[in-house]
């Protein structure tokens, strides 16, 4: 009778460790995974993509915008390989300067990492 006893506590003992596992794997996902971080959409404008403007860093994208009561705001805009440009060829590497957009991303300290930028008036 002893060793039954011994069997099931064994049992229950794997089956805890195996139902914990799957818990901290469903929590790295939703924390720390990129996925989870899309999630987190927290800025989303329409307004024009601009580069090389005086007083701006070289080379880098940013959207002007408006907002009601402050006409001229500007935020650095930043890409990575889950950034989805969706404008004439669906290619980040395509943007012109000027052109009407809406961005969807995450604003962090004074930037947006774009999770989705959407072609609305193009200049050609």
């Amino acid at each position: 009778m002893l060793e039954a006893n011994k069997g099931i506590s064994l049992v229950i003992m794997i089956l805890s460790v195996i139902v914990l596992m799957i818990i901290g794997i469903f929590v790295y996902w939703e924390f720390f995974s990129s996925s989870g971080e899309e999630e987190n959409i927290n800025f989303f404008k329409e307004g024009n993509i601009i580069i090389n403007n005086p007083g701006f860093i070289g080379n880098v994208w940013y959207l002007s915008y408006e907002n009601f009561g402050a006409p001229a705001n500007s935020i650095k805009l930043s890409f990575d390989g889950d950034s989805v440009c969706k404008n004439e060829n669906n290619l980040c590497s395509d943007l012109i300067n000027g052109e009407r957009v809406e961005i969807r991303g995450v604003e962090n300290n004074g930037e947006v990492l774009v999770r989705e930028l959407k072609l609305i008036e193009s200049l050609n």
